[in-house]
């Protein structure tokens, strides 16, 4: 069935910036304390749940009513419930500004929660990072839809706690702090976007939040400005502001120290802090021109007037013995020519100094309780901020809260968004656009110029385009007769969304009960969205039973689920196609239509283990398996699921190497008409032979023929003959002989097909190659040294010659050797064999003294007399080799003549012989 296009324009708004002057209406802060602006003055609010000392920040609708609030960690929505997701952001409760909200530029149902943490010694401190506090977590912000949970709202669970960097990574010091307690936000110059600020040591970060969202890489700009580290503990404390026209800053730093060491006396060092102000480019994201205009003491709190004209400050008062004195409340003139003597003390009390914050109705209110308590039941408040000194009718704790407390924070706000700034809505081609102005103050009259040559006196204007595009659009207001500065915004105006001008034909498988032929399915409706809309993927769509119903939906939020159950058979839905960020949108029609449903069941597909009991399989080869296996038309397209539900809508679809433990697989058909069968087969995970990996082998150099059997290491219960196997040597037998060292490899495949391989690494072990053996004689005590390469490979012991022998040992030093002719054993540490050498210790004497008086007259060999050694022959001789004496280890010995002749004091050599033929050679000295 054809229906005709429908092209419906409706009052939406849908603006660049639909964030009305009353998103500051309803504040929550303190223990359990609240107030409400909407009626014009505050009414205290006694249902709220916070209990924090000090930071905190509350959202509502453009009408007044509320959204969310939090204190940084928990988040809770309108009703006072913790929202599902809502634990665990990390702001803390005990930084200055723990939190800051701020809405999507182009979603009304969109806002992100800009959270910071506290720097407190349990952060800071290496040796307790274990503790009940994790270590500082920075700067983060969580992004809240109010289109979850019934329309309460819930975190979304892709953008939580999003970190973004505002330090030095590679900076060990700044990596345990990475920002301050501070944070603000303003309209972004575009009139569209916003910046949200936070500042560090030297360098203040601006993070841009346009319509594609968050923009992790901030502008950075750099000033003279530098609170250290070493003292942050106390440096990052206080208020970070922008005033309500986004061109100033100020910054309140509770101290200045360069350490949080104790004084001389174990006092606090006070009155070190500072409050600078700075210039600010709504454009740029930029901070310049930064000076102090207090220092030496203790603010808090920081607070501009509506107007921008005047900047209000909070101040700790100290006793030299760190008694608090209560504080003060200063003023500045920001249109003085001297600002920094302009400033006025407004008002001492006991109170301490905590936050100042701008309301709806331009009055400035002031948290803080007496010195000595801990809370206060009320609020101060400054009446009248634009005015010089006193006149600025300060009131101290006038604002009662209804029995609830006030700490030291108060919720901060866009003050841009409702105090210096206008806004539109109906920016749709052809439509009339309406301007107004955020604020709450008695205009008297305004001149608005819309950025196409025309313009107009209305406080509340309305103006056609001629044409889509972008425009810039000015307002110049005038307030008890002073002319404003010039706000400027830039709109666009869209053409309405072109869309399919037929019924689109949405096609499913009818596959949701007995009969196959009733017409009924579960349909994905977004798979009609590119159709209906000709291939624009920037539009949305939503879907609804009627115009009405598409038309009466003004935020697009009681659309039908996008997988949807048709209620009969060709039911009409009404598809509401929409310009992003405007309020253009085109109605067209979708016919839910459902096929009678091919059953297909096509055989298993299998794969070899990976070794985890997953295998990877091949699905695009799977597909064309199947439609030959099935013999399905060539038009068929096939896809695959993991559910049967996600298989007959088509969402989830399984695509490329998919690697899975055995399981059911889910296909969809499709044809040029749509759905034509839906079915399913299992993926089967066929093992693959287990054997041994990877072994090392060794082969012993010492066999006369050296040869070693692999096998392929096939584990219990399989048999040899259940598998094939092909060597790297090509072979195919379940072992193989090899003589060589080297890498050896096999493959063995099972009758599943699956292959494992082992692999070899066949190492030869050589015998010991033994180089030297050295005696040496230190101190009547000898040692044996053994020299060889690669000493680590074998193992050594002594076999001595009267039978007995040391164990094997690891080292080649023998100490206390008894004289005698010995053999040296090394063994090769892989078991390949034993080399022996036969070595000799001589108990000789070093030298004689053959002088006649009885004490070394005479020169032999001595401890070797022993039976074995009765026929052995010593011989002498002299350095030329010329023999000089023969004589018996069992005789006198020599006495140093040749032919009765006495021979000079010299070296001589020896040899000594024994009968089995084995010998031994050495030297000594003739001394005169």
């Amino acid at each position: 069935m054809k229906t005709r296009l429908l092209l419906v324009f409706t009052v939406l708004i849908f603006t660049t910036s639909a964030f009305a002057q009353k998103e500051a209406a309803i504040w929550y802060f303190g223990n359990y304390a609240g107030l409400d602006f909407n009626s014009g003055s505050p009414i205290a609010l006694t249902n709220g749940k916070l209990n924090t000392a000090e930071g905190c920040t509350t959202i509502s609708d453009k009408n007044g009513n509320l959204l969310f609030y939090t204190d940084g960690s928990i988040v809770y929505n309108k009703s006072h419930q913790v929202m599902p997701n809502g634990y665990g952001l990390l702001g803390h409760n005990s930084s200055t500004q723990s939190a800051i909200i701020v809405p999507h530029p182009s979603n009304l149902n969109l806002y992100y929660i800009f959270t910071v943490d506290q720097p407190n010694p349990k952060n800071v401190d290496d040796n307790l990072l274990n503790d009940e506090d994790p270590p500082n977590n920075g700067l983060n912000y969580t992004l809240v839809d109010l289109r979850l949970n019934n329309g309460l709202g819930d975190i979304s669970v892709k953008e939580k706690n999003i970190h973004l960097i505002t330090y030095n990574p590679g900076d060990s010091e700044e990596i345990k702090f990475k920002c301050s307690e501070k944070i603000t936000a303003v309209q972004h110059g575009d009139g569209t976007s916003f910046w949200v600020i936070t500042h560090f040591k030297n360098t203040f970060y601006s993070f841009k939040i346009s319509t594609s969202g968050v923009d992790k890489k901030p502008i950075q700009t750099t000033t003279s400005l530098n609170v250290s580290t070493g003292g942050y503990i106390s440096n990052a404390i206080g208020y970070l502001k922008t005033s309500p026209n986004g061109k100033k800053i100020a910054m309140a730093n509770t101290s200045f120290k360069a350490t949080d060491e104790l004084g001389p006396k174990g006092e606090i060092r006070r009155n070190t802090g500072n409050v600078w102000l700075f210039d600010f480019d709504a454009a740029t994201g930029k901070i310049s021109n930064g000076f102090s205009i207090v220092s030496g003491i203790n603010p808090y709190g920081v607070e501009f007037s509506a107007k921008s004209k005047k900047l209000y400050v909070t101040t700790n008062l100290f006793r030299n013995d760190d008694v608090s004195l209560g504080s003060l409340l200063i003023q500045f003139d920001l249109k003085s020519a001297n600002i920094i003597g302009s400033k006025t003390t407004i008002n001492s009390s006991t109170n301490v100094a905590g936050a100042l914050q701008l309301a709806l109705d331009e009055k400035i209110y002031r948290s803080g309780y007496p010195s000595g308590n801990d809370s206060s039941d009320k609020l101060s408040v400054i009446n009248n901020p634009e005015l010089d000194g006193s006149n600025c009718n300060y009131l101290q704790n006038e604002i009662d809260l209804g029995g609830k407390k006030a700490k030291l924070g108060l919720p901060p706000f866009i003050t841009s968004l409702f105090l210096y700034a206008f806004n539109y809505e109906f920016n749709c081609l052809g439509e009339s656009t309406h301007f107004y102005s955020n604020s709450v103050e008695k205009i008297d009259s305004v001149l608005w110029n819309f950025g196409d040559g025309f313009t107009s006196t209305a406080i509340d204007a309305y103006h056609t385009y001629a044409q889509a595009g972008e425009y810039k659009v000015t307002l110049i207001k005038t307030v008890n007769g002073e002319e404003r500065e010039p706000l400027e915004k830039a709109i666009t105006i869209y053409e309405v969304p072109k869309i399919l001008s037929a019924s689109y034909k949405l096609t499913q498988c009818d596959t949701q009960d007995s009969v196959p032929t009733d017409g009924l399915a579960l349909f994905n409706l977004s798979l009609a969205n590119e159709p209906i809309s000709l291939g624009e993927k920037d539009f949305e769509v939503h879907y609804y039973h009627s115009i009405a119903d598409a038309e009466n939906d003004l935020t697009n939020t009681q659309s039908l689920p996008v997988n949807y159950r048709n209620s009969f058979a060709d039911e009409l839905t009404y598809a509401k196609v929409s310009q992003s960020n405007s309020s253009c949108y085109s109605i067209g029609t979708v016919i839910l239509h459902a096929n009678k449903n091919i059953l297909l069941l096509p055989e298993a597909l299998h794969e070899c283990d990976l070794g985890d009991g997953k295998a990877s399989f091949d699905l695009e080869r799977k597909k064309d398996l199947i439609k030959t296996e099935l013999t399905l038309p060539s038009d068929v397209r096939l896809s695959f699921y993991l559910t049967e539900e996600d298989a007959f809508i088509g969402i989830n679809e399984l695509n490329g190497p998919f690697v899975s433990v055995p399981k059911t697989v889910f296909l969809r058909a499709e044809n040029a008409e749509g759905c034509y069968g839906t079915g399913n087969f299992e993926i089967i995970v066929e093992p693959s032979p287990k054997i041994n990996i990877l072994e090392n082998v060794i082969l012993c150099e010492g066999l006369v023929n050296p040869s070693i059997l692999l096998n392929a290491g096939i584990l219990a219960p399989a048999t040899i003959y259940d598998f094939t196997y092909l060597w790297s040597t090509g072979e195919t037998t379940p072992t193989i002989s090899i003589n060589k060292q080297g890498e050896y490899n096999v493959s063995v495949k099972n009758k599943s097909g699956c292959t494992t391989s082992r692999k070899y690494i066949v190492t030869m072990s050589y015998l010991a190659k033994i180089n030297n053996i050295i005696v040496q004689d230190l101190q009547q005590t000898n040692q044996v040294i053994v020299e060889l390469d690669n000493p680590s490979d074998y193992e050594y012991k002594l076999h001595y010659e009267n039978g007995t022998e040391t164990s094997f040992q690891n080292s080649i030093l023998f100490e206390n050797v008894p004289g005698g002719f010995h053999e040296l054993i090394v063994a090769n540490r892989n078991g390949c064999g034993q080399t022996t050498k036969s070595f000799a210790v001589l108990n000789a004497p070093k030298f004689f003294t053959p002088n006649g008086d009885s004490y070394n007259d005479y020169w032999n060999l001595k401890g070797i007399n022993s039976t074995i050694y009765e026929n052995a022959i010593i011989y002498i001789f002299d350095r030329y080799g010329k023999l000089l004496k023969q004589l018996s280890p069992s005789s006198l010995g020599w006495d140093g003549n040749y032919l009765k002749q006495p021979l000079p004091a010299d070296d001589y050599w020896f040899t000594i012989k024994l009968e089995d033929g084995r010998e031994a050679k050495s030297h000594f000295s003739l001394k005169r």
